[in-house]
């Protein structure tokens, strides 16, 4: 499970999650991120290294990022041909949020709350 309590682990930034480097990789229904440099199953024009905060489109890996300064945040396009993307959940440092978390393919949720330091 992730650690999303703002010490160096997995929470976002700002609010509009252009400065989030965590390694989030699936939406907030769990669909599997495809990756920024790809194009399958998707195709799209989001591969400009200095669209994320990561230095490349290649670090930011299948990550959950905001390269757009789209509204909804943090989002990715899917691994799924029939949804091209969805956000993601990644609490706000120092706020409590719901998020769901496929690591080693374990369904996890939780909420946590976070305290800024």
């Amino acid at each position: 499970m992730l650690d999303v309590c703002g010490d160096g682990s997995d929470c976002n930034p700002t609010p509009d999650g252009r400065e989030y480097t965590g390694h989030v990789s699936v939406t907030a229904n769990g669909r599997q991120c495809q990756a920024w440099t790809s194009q399958s199953p998707h195709s799209h024009s989001y591969g400009e290294d200095d669209m994320f905060p990561d230095g490349s489109a290649e670090a930011a890996s299948n990550y959950c990022r905001n390269p757009s300064n789209h509204p909804v945040n943090l989002w990715c396009y899917t691994m799924d041909p029939d949804i091209r993307w969805e956000k993601c959940d990644v609490p706000i440092c120092g706020q409590s949020l719901r998020y769901v978390n496929y690591q080693l393919n374990i369904n996890c949720k939780a909420v946590h709350t976070c305290n800024s330091k």
